[in-house]
C-alpha cells in the first residue's frame, strides 16, 4: 500500500499489475507518454527463456527437452500448454523465474528512483501480489476488466497475433491468475477498463496528477 511517509532522497516507484488482457500494458504506455520510466517485468521473464538464461537448464530438468524450440529457447506456447493446465507445473515454474524476475526488475527501479528523486519508475508486473514484490513498491495500481471482457480480449490478441488460443485455454489462462478482485484489495489506485480509450485516459490523467502530487511534495 502506498508509503505513509515521504522519501525525499529517491523517486516514486509505481507498481502496476491486474489480470491477463485488463490493460495494465496500455496503462503503462500511457504514463510513459507522460514522462514515467517503464520497466516490464513480463520482458524481463521472456528474457530469462532465452537459450543463454541462467535458468534454462532448471527449466528443462523440471518440463524435459521438449520445451525447446528449434534456437534453443524455450517454446512458450509448449511452455503454457504444461503449465496452465496443472497447478504443480505452474507453481514449479514460478519457483524457478519469479525470484529472478522480482531481483532484476527492483534491482533496476531502484537505480533508477535511486538517481533521480523527481522520477516516476512503473513496475509493469502481472503477478505483482502474488509473488510478494508489491511490498517494495511505493504505490499499487491495479486495473480490472470483467471475466468476460478477459475473454473476450485475449481471444482476439491470439488471432492479432497469429498464435489463436481456443476458449478453453484462454480460460486456463485466466483461471490460473488471481482474481482480479482480490488484487483489488492491495490497490492503492484502480482503474476500471470497462469503457472507452477515451474513459480509459480520464482515470490516467487523474493517476499522473496524483503521482505529479506526491512527486513535488519531495521539493524542498
Amino acid at each position: 500500500m502506498e508509503t505513509a511517509t515521504t522519501d525525499r532522497t529517491r523517486g516514486t516507484i509505481v507498481g502496476i499489475t491486474g489480470g491477463i488482457a485488463c490493460g495494465k500494458t496500455t496503462v503503462s504506455e500511457l504514463l510513459t507518454e507522460k514522462g514515467a520510466i517503464p520497466i516490464n517485468a513480463d520482458e524481463i521473464g521472456h528474457q530469462l527463456l532465452k537459450a543463454d538464461s541462467p535458468v534454462i537448464d532448471e527449466l528443462t530438468e523440471a518440463f524435459g527437452q521438449d520445451i525447446l524450440d528449434a534456437s534453443g529457447d524455450v517454446s512458450r506456447k509448449k511452455l503454457g500448454a504444461i503449465v496452465f493446465k496443472d497447478k504443480a507445473a505452474r507453481e514449479r515454474l514460478n519457483s524457478i523465474l519469479h525470484p529472478l524476475i522480482i531481483q532484476r526488475s527492483r534491482g533496476q527501479a531502484r537505480q533508477l528512483v535511486a538517481a533521480d528523486p523527481m522520477c516516476i519508475v512503473l513496475l509493469d508486473a502481472p503477478l505483482l501480489i502474488e509473488a510478494g514484490a508489491y511490498e517494495t513498491v511505493d504505490l499499487i495500481v491495479v486495473v480490472t476488466a470483467s471475466p468476460e471482457t478477459q475473454l473476450r480480449r485475449t481471444l482476439e490478441r491470439s488471432v492479432a497475433q497469429g498464435r489463436p488460443l481456443t476458449e478453453t485455454e484462454v480460460q486456463a489462462r485466466i483461471d490460473a491468475q488471481m482474481p482480479v478482485s482480490e488484487k483489488v484489495k492491495y490497490a492503492d489506485v484502480v482503474i476500471e477498463n470497462e469503457g472507452t480509450l477515451e474513459e480509459l485516459h480520464r482515470q490516467v490523467d487523474a493517476l499522473w496528477e496524483r503521482l505529479q502530487r506526491r512527486t513535488n511534495s519531495r521539493e524542498y
